[in-house]
């Protein structure tokens, strides 16, 4: 099968998204398939293997006028549309692969004049006039998470089928100790907590640094937490402001490379969303090094933790929080059980094997390949 994955943000930024197309592009490329990603002129440095690229330039959203955050969305991709809408159309794709909402009209019309069958991933629940309308001219329609579909069916009376994020499990796995860090954070006997996310209000770390302020004084703890955003100067705040500051640690933006070796220092990662995040890529990944995970139970969170693989904690609960990591911090052997059961249920759920030939199965594509 010839498949086009189209999304803007795919070649300009980093996130769960980006992560997910990329991800599922190098898997089904490996599965022989030819894998082309279209996308906005940007940044894209780590291009998967077998996969060609694709960029157009496009209106940054800044640029246009403030109807809303959706309007400036919508516009966005639409002014991507105009310059990649007759590659798509002469790609003889078999597939158009989308991940945004705002990227309907484009494959669709893209689909109908080439014969493309369209295809969308939900990943949230961004509706505009006419989304449901569009959903129902799909190929094919999913969704990240059960969650997710649950929503969206609540919202335009359309369910999609379930296609759970992938993780690359040969690069997020456990592996040895690293001594490098140790030493370059200055780690000796403390008990090592770490999130890496993007740095945002309805991640929660507000409630994860409240809860280290909670945890005894007598307990040597250093919360690490990767990653960049506009949230940072505020929890930076908050760590003075509850006489933490010592406890925490910033560590800035951190390369998929490196963050196994950070995950093999940690006694455990936490999550504490606020918001109803669709999946946790990032949860996910933590898992899948072996770590023992404690994150929010909201959105689709607790279809990734389950089966006793990890810790839920209510949201916006700074003390159940701290007894969380408490209870980790204090057993070992809560500890290997929890990551090594954790680990098990990634690479036997959400690898992206899995994942891709679930896809092959849904669109018709596996005797095709």
């Amino acid at each position: 099968m010839k498949i086009a994955l189209y999304n803007l943000t795919t070649t300009t930024k980093a996130g769960g998204i980006e992560s997910f197309t990329l991800g599922i592009a190098a898997a089904l490329a490996k599965r022989g398939h030819t894998v082309h990603i279209h996308g906005g002129r940007g940044g894209l440095t780590d291009t998967p293997s077998g996969v060609t690229v694709f960029t157009y330039p496009y209106l940054d959203r800044t640029h246009v006028p403030n109807f809303g955050s959706r309007f400036r969305k919508l516009i966005e991709r639409l002014s991507l549309g105009v310059f990649a809408l007759i590659p798509l159309i002469r790609g003889k794709y078999d597939i158009i692969y989308i991940h945004k909402p705002y990227d309907l009209p484009v494959a669709l019309l893209a689909s109908a004049i080439s014969g493309a069958k369209a295809v969308f991933n939900s990943h949230g629940t961004e509706f505009y006039p006419g989304y449901r309308w569009m959903v129902k001219r799909l190929y094919r329609f999913f969704s990240c998470s059960r969650y997710n579909a649950l929503d969206v069916e609540r919202k335009v009376s359309v369910r999609p089928v379930v296609l759970y994020n992938g993780i690359d499990t040969e690069r997020f796995r456990p592996v040895v100790r690293s001594e490098e860090l140790l030493k370059r954070h200055s780690l000796k006997d403390e008990r090592v907590l770490i999130s890496i996310c993007r740095l945002v209000g309805w991640k929660g770390l507000q409630y994860a640094i409240a809860a280290i302020a909670k945890i005894d004084k007598s307990m040597k703890v250093k919360y690490l937490i990767g990653g960049e955003g506009p949230y940072e100067d505020t929890l930076r705040r908050l760590a003075a402001d509850l006489r933490v500051s010592d406890r925490v640690e910033f560590l800035g933006r951190l390369s998929n490379d490196e963050i196994p070796a950070y995950y093999s220092i940690a006694h455990a990662a936490l999550y504490p969303s606020v918001a109803d995040e669709t999946f946790g890529i990032s949860i996910a990944e933590a898992m899948s090094c072996g770590v023992p995970v404690i994150a929010a139970n909201v959105g689709g969170i607790p279809e990734v933790i389950a089966d006793d693989t990890g810790i839920l904690v209510a949201p916006k609960d700074d003390i159940a929080i701290s007894k969380a990591i408490n209870a980790l911090f204090m057993d070992e052997e809560l500890r290997k059980t929890l990551g090594g059961r954790a680990q098990s249920r990634i690479v036997s759920n959400f690898n992206w094997d899995v994942i891709a030939e679930r896809f092959e199965r849904e669109v018709g594509a596996s005797d095709d390949a």
